[in-house]
């Protein structure tokens, strides 16, 4: 983020996370957080400099939703735009959000949320059911 129009569209932002979080059947699915980067592509692919790119944006979706209402989204093919556009995009994308869920301090059990339990919660899936 730069510049005060960059901090006003932030906060325009965040007051708009609080508002979706505060309907307590709302979720959150993390995704497309390349695209939440500068206008520049992102050249890096170290999912440690990328999270903290993206830390901000993560900081405030986790303060509103709790990890018990996020979850991973695969963010392909959005994972390209603005994102290192090479097929391992989708790989760094996970990868950063395992870097996120770290520096958020989840425990296992949220992490695991993160990852399943709440895509199966809010589109009513049975777990026993899963391929993988």
């Amino acid at each position: 983020m730069t510049g005060s129009m960059a901090r006003e569209d932030f906060e325009k932002w965040c007051a708009c996370i609080k508002r979706f979080a505060s309907h307590p059947k709302v979720y959150m699915k993390l995704s497309g957080g390349f695209s939440e980067l500068s206008t520049e592509r992102v050249s890096e692919s170290s999912p440690e400099k990328l999270a903290a790119r993206v830390k901000p944006w993560l900081d405030q979706v986790f303060e509103c939703f709790g990890p018990e209402r996020i979850m991973f989204g695969s963010d392909w093919p959005v994972c390209n735009v603005r994102g290192p556009g090479t097929e391992d995009s989708w790989i760094i994308w996970k990868n950063l959000v395992d870097v996120a869920l770290d520096k958020q301090k989840l425990s296992v059990a949220q992490k695991r949320r993160v990852w399943a339990g709440t895509a199966e919660e809010a589109y009513r899936l049975d777990s026993q059911d899963r391929v993988c």
